[in-house]
């Protein structure tokens, strides 16, 4: 049952001012940063940083997989609640999002019971939707080795090992023999393909030809901001200044077109954890 969190509608002030600060900090990057990301930039923010922690702190050692999962802030954010812009604090919102993860996957999914997350981590996402016995069967790839032995340990620790597990994929190598795996399944990502803005078309084409039998792409993307609302141009200046890609649902588009796959659904994501960088949703199967 998805946690419904006692929310504060965001006030015009506050959304002004947190537009300000994001566009400067978006701003800024572009100006003196100029981030291009590159397998070096991604393993450092990620394998060699976030993953690194998470391995090292061993959060999850005295706390059920929920209270890990939420984490102990109490801090008050803004960020999007059931499409809404809302003050919530830090720890409401993560419990929420493990029922609205949930929910949101299955209604792409079909009749699945059981789902491969492509980029997975540490599985944060797996992890979330481990709390749903709808979910029977749970496997997560990544390429980075400590977000892979971090959720080996997790599901160690919380006896999971039956229903989640862990392994690696290289996203861009044709002949990684982990994409055998994926045929018939249904796959999803959820802020990968973010990160291989230079490898969209070849990372979709080697997913296509594993033959899936449905795919849900939660990734970023400017296709269906509207840039004359302050939030949808926050998240534009965002999504260049960190160098994610642009171009994954225009291709999804294409090769629609093209009668290569069908794209059974396109949305805008209802939650997020801040005010940018919104989550976009397609679900298609190859043909």
């Amino acid at each position: 049952m998805k946690f419904e969190p006692d929310v504060t509608p965001a006030s015009r002030l506050d959304l002004s001012r947190a537009y300000t600060i994001d566009l400067a900090r978006s701003l800024r990057r572009l100006a003196f940063k100029n981030v291009r990301r590159t397998n070096d930039v991604v393993d450092s923010e990620y394998n060699s940083g976030e993953w690194d922690r998470v391995l090292n702190q061993r959060a999850w050692l005295g706390r059920t997989l929920e209270e890990f999962l939420i984490g102990q802030s109490t801090a008050p954010r803004l960020a999007k609640v059931d499409g809404r812009i809302v003050r919530i604090t830090a720890r409401d919102y993560y419990r929420y999002r493990i029922g609205a993860l949930s929910e949101l996957i299955a209604k792409h999914a079909g009749e699945a019971t059981s789902l491969l997350e492509l980029g997975a981590g540490y599985g944060a996402n797996l992890f979330s939707l481990s709390l749903d016995r709808h979910w029977t069967k749970l496997r997560g790839f990544d390429i980075a080795p400590n977000g892979i032995e971090a959720g080996r340990q997790i599901a160690s620790h919380f006896k999971l090992d039956d229903r989640v597990s862990f392994d690696r994929i290289d996203l861009t190598d044709a002949g990684d023999p982990r994409f055998s795996e994926l045929a018939g399944g249904t796959v999803f990502t959820y802020f990968c393909i973010e990160q291989i803005p230079y490898a969209v078309e070849s990372v979709i084409e080697n997913i296509a030809r594993a033959k899936p039998a449905r795919v849900v792409n939660i990734e970023p993307g400017v296709d269906m901001l509207n840039l004359s609302q302050p939030r949808d141009l926050a998240s534009r200046v965002y999504i260049r200044s960190m160098d994610y890609q642009t171009r994954l649902f225009k291709l999804l588009d294409t090769l629609d077109a093209q009668g290569r796959i069908r794209v059974l659904a396109r949305e805008r994501m209802g939650f997020a954890p801040t005010l940018h960088n919104d989550g976009l949703l397609y679900a298609w199967e190859p043909r």
